[in-house]
C-alpha cells in the first residue's frame, strides 16, 4: 500500500509541471506543424502560389545568369568577344553603361518586389492561421500601411543576426531566436520596429526549443536541394508547404503568454 502510494506521488511530482496533451500550454513539436501548415497552404494555394513563385523566379533568373564552372567562362566574357568585333569603338562602352544601368534597375526591382511578396506572404500566413478570408486587396493594404516599417525591421534584424554570427556564432543564434517572430508581431500589432523586436523576444525567451525546432526542420528541407536534378524543386515545395509553421508557432506562444 505504501509502495503504491509512493509511486503515485512520484508520478504526480514528475508530471505536475507538464501540460496536458490537449492543453494550449502543450506546444507541438516542429514536425507536428508540417501537416497543419501544409493544409493551410493547399487550402489557400491561389494566394500562396503566386506569392511563392516570385522568389522562385528571381532564383531561377540568378541561376541562369550565373557563371558556369564547367565551362570556365562567364557569359560576360563571351559578350566581350562578341562586342569586340564591331568597328565602332564607343559601342562597347555604351553597351556596358546600359548593362550596368539595367543591372541596378533589376536589383532595385528584385528588392522591392521581393519585399512586397514577403510582407504579403507573412500577412497571409498569419490571417490564415486565424481563420480569416484571404484576399490580395487586403494584403496590399497591409503593405501600404506598414511596408516601410517592415522593410526597416528586415534590415535591422538581418544586421543584428549577421553581426552576431560574425562575432562568435552563438550570439547570432541568440539573435535568431529572439527576433524570429518579430515580423508577425509587427503585422499583428501594427507596432514599431523596437516594439516588434521586444515582443518577439518576450514570446520566445522561455521557449527557445520551439523556435530552433522549426529552424532545424527548415534547414533539413533545404538540404534536399543537394540531390541532383529534382532536389531544388523538392526543397522548394517542402519549404512552401512548411512556410506557415512560424505563424502557427506565433499564435501558440501568444496564447501561452
Amino acid at each position: 500500500m505504501c509502495i503504491k502510494a509512493y509511486n503515485q506521488w512520484l508520478y504526480m511530482a514528475r508530471n505536475r509541471n507538464r501540460a496536458r496533451a490537449g492543453s494550449p500550454l502543450n506546444l507541438p513539436s516542429a514536425w507536428q506543424l508540417f501537416k497543419p501548415s501544409k493544409n493551410i497552404v493547399l487550402k489557400n494555394i491561389w494566394i500562396f502560389g503566386p506569392l511563392y513563385v516570385v522568389p522562385l523566379i528571381f532564383s531561377l533568373h540568378s541561376w541562369l545568369w550565373s557563371p558556369s564552372p564547367a565551362q570556365g567562362q562567364h557569359w560576360t566574357d563571351r559578350f566581350d568577344s562578341f562586342s569586340s568585333g564591331w568597328s565602332f569603338a564607343p559601342f562597347s562602352a555604351y553597351t556596358w553603361s546600359a548593362f550596368i544601368g539595367l543591372t541596378v534597375l533589376w536589383l532595385s526591382f528584385v528588392i522591392i518586389a521581393g519585399t512586397i511578396a514577403q510582407i504579403m506572404a507573412q500577412t497571409a500566413q498569419l490571417d490564415a492561421v486565424e481563420g480569416k478570408r484571404l484576399d490580395f486587396q487586403d494584403l496590399w493594404k497591409v503593405v501600404k500601411e506598414i511596408g516601410w516599417r517592415m522593410l526597416g525591421l528586415y534590415l535591422v534584424v538581418g544586421l543584428c543576426i549577421v553581426i552576431g554570427l560574425i562575432l562568435f556564432i552563438i550570439p547570432g543564434l541568440i539573435m535568431i531566436r529572439r527576433y524570429f517572430l518579430s515580423s508577425y508581431v509587427m503585422i499583428d500589432r501594427r507596432c514599431g520596429i523596437r516594439e516588434a523586436m521586444d515582443g518577439s523576444d518576450s514570446l520566445t525567451k522561455k521557449h527557445p526549443r520551439a523556435i530552433f525546432g522549426i529552424l532545424g526542420v527548415m534547414i533539413l528541407f533545404s538540404l534536399v536541394a543537394i540531390v541532383p536534378f529534382v532536389g531544388s524543386l523538392v526543397a522548394f515545395i517542402l519549404g512552401a508547404l512548411y512556410s506557415v509553421a512560424p505563424a502557427l508557432r506565433y499564435q501558440q506562444l501568444k496564447r501561452i503568454s
